[in-house]
């Protein structure tokens, strides 16, 4: 009897560690999130250039607040783009090497993608140079795309906190 119990609770502590992986986004899954978000990225950035050429931003009022949002919101996208394509190359790296790493190596991975992090976060916390009743004003298109990229990010980093299940080997 005592032996039916031990692998009757094998059993499920192992299903119950399959279902616990299987809510967490393996490998590929992060890597296409990434591919995503890049995308995201760039079709925001454009709507944005094209929104200043229909304005014209940087003709009629170049030192505008407006103007110098979209600026530094480019600057912020542009930065995004760069992290993401680093966290990108440590999860492909990663998942195509055929070694196992060592502490040290997953340690470095893992200060790594802390950092990537940490960025991300300040960028989004970074103050707008602007009058904040701009930044305030839900029917602007300065409101929508700081609160479209915010959330991106958001996102993001609650993604990343989900799939470091992947290092985990």
């Amino acid at each position: 009897m005592k032996r039916y119990i031990a692998v009757l609770a094998c059993v499920l502590v192992f299903f119950s560690t399959a279902v616990a992986r299987a809510d967490t986004p393996n490998m590929r899954q992060s890597l296409n999130y990434f591919m995503n978000y890049f995308n995201e990225a760039v079709v925001q950035a454009i709507h944005i250039k094209e929104y200043q050429e229909k304005e014209k931003l940087d003709k009629k009022r170049p030192y505008s607040d407006e103007y110098v949002f979209f600026a530094d919101l480019n600057a912020r996208i542009e930065k995004s783009l760069g992290l993401i394509l680093n966290l990108c190359d440590i999860y492909y790296i990663y998942n195509k090497t055929t070694y196992c790493f060592t502490k040290d190596e997953k340690t470095y991975i893992f200060d790594r993608i802390d950092n990537i992090m940490d960025s991300l976060q300040k960028v989004t916390e970074t103050p707008y140079n602007i009058d904040k009743s701009l930044l305030e004003d839900k029917q602007s298109a300065v409101y929508q795309n700081m609160t479209a990229f915010n959330d991106r990010i958001g996102q993001l980093r609650t993604f990343i906190k989900s799939s470091l299940i992947v290092f985990q080997r």
